[in-house]
């Protein structure tokens, strides 16, 4: 069947004005009030951060949500998402596309908003090693806080499987407080700013006590057979419950220097936070990180060199960090910030094998 010039022309003619269209729905103001688009000429309004917070949104004075929040009573933030009378058919919440997970996809399936799925195949050629499941089961691993293994949870997505907002609010409602990541999301940011990455503070089926400090504590909200606590099981011990180290305060090397002094600070934007030394004198960690775990994020992040420790455990020398925007071009230590949706390594490790074993546990302090 050959098809009609002016059918043809037709469907092309609406094509474009779905991309014309959503170009000027990104380029909504954050009050609601559209910017002008010039139909006469197709010209594009400047990119600034007044033009872009819509969306892409960093700064400050706009909360930092993106299109996930800083709604207002004349908002046209809704419509980025959602479509009273063009969702998808069967889909849900008047989304576009059949799933969450799909919609979610729209912007960030690693080749429109550079992650956080598909980013490392985007950008490589080559898939990644490893990477946090989505809409494929509702089976969560050490889930089961009494045996530390498999549990069955009622999820977000198809079929009751996890999906992308069992973990991040949409609208940025009830997430945890800020923290400050390895990600650097934009060259418009002199520093890089603190982020809530819109996480959830009752990740998974929402049962559990709200977190308000990014850390172990929050992973556990789904993996709570994976904590140190239980008695049946031997886990590796992380930090969690009350007083407990979080990604914004953990112990830290002194400098990228040769050092033994520890501090305290954030675990993103350097190397310091995952390497942890001993006071070789008295044969136990420095004294900041005495009666303390590693938490979960200190073996669980996105995949880099994070240095050495010496021989005898009691300097600690940190690689130099260095991260390029979203991760393009792909270079810089850690070369991706995708944690935790995929990873260049297996099980979402920051480093292989022995080698992250001997991140805390020199080979002269072994038995």
């Amino acid at each position: 069947m050959v098809d009609d010039p002016m059918d043809s022309q037709m469907r092309l003619s609406s094509k474009i004005w779905v991309v014309v269209s959503t170009v000027a729905l990104v380029f909504a103001g954050a009050t609601g009030s559209a910017l002008a688009f010039d139909e006469s000429t197709g010209e594009i309004p400047d990119f600034s951060e007044e033009n872009c917070a819509t969306c892409h949104d960093p700064w400050p004075t706009f909360g930092g949500y993106g299109v996930h929040g800083g709604f207002t009573s004349t908002t046209s933030k809704c419509e980025e998402c959602h479509s009273v009378h063009d969702a998808f058919d069967g889909g849900v919440m008047l989304l576009p596309a059949a799933t969450i997970e799909a919609t979610c996809f729209t912007c960030h399936d690693g080749t429109q908003g550079r992650g956080v799925y598909g980013a490392i195949k985007a950008r490589t050629g080559i898939e990644p090693t490893s990477g946090h499941r989505v809409e494929v089961t509702s089976l969560v691993p050490g889930g089961d806080a009494s045996t530390g293994g498999s549990v069955t949870m009622t999820l977000g997505g198809a079929s009751d499987s996890l999906t992308c907002t069992d973990c991040h609010s949409p609208h940025g409602s009830d997430i945890v407080n800020a923290f400050q990541g390895d990600r650097i999301r934009t060259s418009w940011m002199p520093t890089p700013l603190a982020s809530y990455k819109i996480l959830k503070q009752q990740p998974g089926d929402t049962t559990g006590t709200p977190v308000t400090e990014y850390g172990s504590d929050w992973c556990l909200a789904c993996h709570a057979g994976r904590s140190s606590d239980l008695t049946t099981v031997h886990n590796h011990p992380v930090d969690s419950g009350a007083g407990a180290f979080t990604y914004s305060n953990v112990v830290r090397l002194a400098s990228d220097s040769p050092t033994s002094t520890t501090t305290t600070g954030t675990l993103g934007r350097s190397h310091r936070g995952y390497l942890m030394p001993w006071d070789s004198t008295n044969a136990t960690r420095t004294p900041l990180q005495q009666g303390h775990a590693p938490i979960c994020q200190q073996c669980h992040e996105d995949a880099r060199n994070v240095g050495t420790l010496s021989t005898a455990g009691d300097i600690g020398d940190a690689a130099t960090y260095s991260a390029s925007v979203d991760g393009t071009p792909t270079t810089g230590n850690p070369q991706f910030q995708n944690f935790p949706h995929e990873s260049t390594n297996a099980r979402l490790l920051v480093e292989s094998e022995d080698n992250l074993c001997l991140n805390c546990h020199p080979t002269g302090q072994l038995p």
